[in-house]
């Protein structure tokens, strides 16, 4: 199974476009050491929005939700961030 995330953030506390990719390059090695690919995908122009889209496998449903979930609760201890809006779709291969 396959499980697409496509997140809209707030980075309240980024102050410049440089903030912004160094809280991103955070993000983005904290994520890939869970073994999970990561792209930002929009809103590259703007210093407190990002569009993030993160793919993850597992072989079975109950893999990908329990994946899925232990990387929801590291973006939301995730200080230098707000979740604005989280779409995902999960697809069987």
């Amino acid at each position: 199974m396959f499980c697409a995330v496509r997140l809209e953030l707030e980075l309240p506390f980024a102050t410049s476009l440089k903030d912004k990719r160094q809280v991103l390059r955070s993000l983005k090695d904290r994520l890939r050491r869970k073994n999970v690919s990561v792209v930002e995908a929009d809103n590259q122009d703007f210093w407190q929005r990002a569009t993030v889209e993160f793919a993850l496998a597992a072989i079975d449903r109950r893999a990908v939700d329990e994946k899925r979930d232990e990387v929801r609760r590291a973006l939301l201890n995730y200080e230098e961030l707000a979740i604005l809006e989280w779409r995902e779709e999960i697809v069987k291969l």
